[in-house]
């Protein structure tokens, strides 16, 4: 009895996360209500709050399911085969898995908007996300660096370069061209004295 109720527990919050998807994609964040998320995933608004007593507690779930599977991707990519990946093909894998997706860029952008617009949890939220972004940076680094010592300040300046890029990726026209930006970043990353491929 407990395993059944697990399974539909977990399958409300399934079809939460893929209802809020949708209308992120069709509205915009800020125009979506945890009402219509409810409709649109056929459970009542208490249940919903069961899972996600705010917009921004889903809001966050879902970016941070996102990152999960972008750094899944990367650091698999990191751990096959016998020699160093190409820094350019794991940057190119990172920046098209963060920039992809303007949905994605845009729950990015809404959430800085809200931590920087007095939510306090929220920020204390990102700011620890944004602590263990500057980890996976300094951790995939010495994978592939052949135990070459992580420059200081590597981490923040990548996650800035890509905080600047999601704001691009939302707010210009011209679509961004993932495989000339890894270029440039890998350039950068191993001219900062990383061994491997360029």
């Amino acid at each position: 009895m407990n395993v059944k109720q697990g399974l539909k527990e977990g399958d409300s919050k399934d079809r939460i996360i893929a209802s809020a998807q949708q209308c992120f994609s069709e509205k915009s964040v800020d125009k979506t209500t945890l009402s219509e998320v409810a409709r649109r995933a056929g459970i009542s608004k208490g249940t919903l709050y069961y899972y996600y007593p705010t917009k921004n507690d889903l809001v966050f779930d879902i970016a941070g399911i996102h990152m999960a599977q972008i750094t899944e991707k990367v650091f698999a990519m990191m751990e096959t085969g016998d020699e160093h990946p190409v820094w350019e093909d794991v940057l190119g894998i990172l920046f098209e898995g963060l920039l992809g997706s303007k949905t994605r860029s845009r729950l990015h952008l809404y959430l800085i908007n809200e931590s920087l617009s007095g939510n306090p949890a929220l920020r204390e939220r990102l700011e620890s996300t944004y602590m263990q972004w500057f980890q996976l940076v300094e951790d995939g680094y010495l994978r592939m660096a052949g135990g070459r010592p992580f420059p200081d300040g590597l981490a923040r300046l990548l996650v800035a370069v890509l905080d600047g890029l999601v704001i691009q990726s939302v707010t210009c026209e011209d679509r961004l061209r993932y495989r000339q930006l890894a270029q440039v970043a890998a350039s950068l990353v191993t001219g900062m004295g990383c061994g491997g491929k360029g």
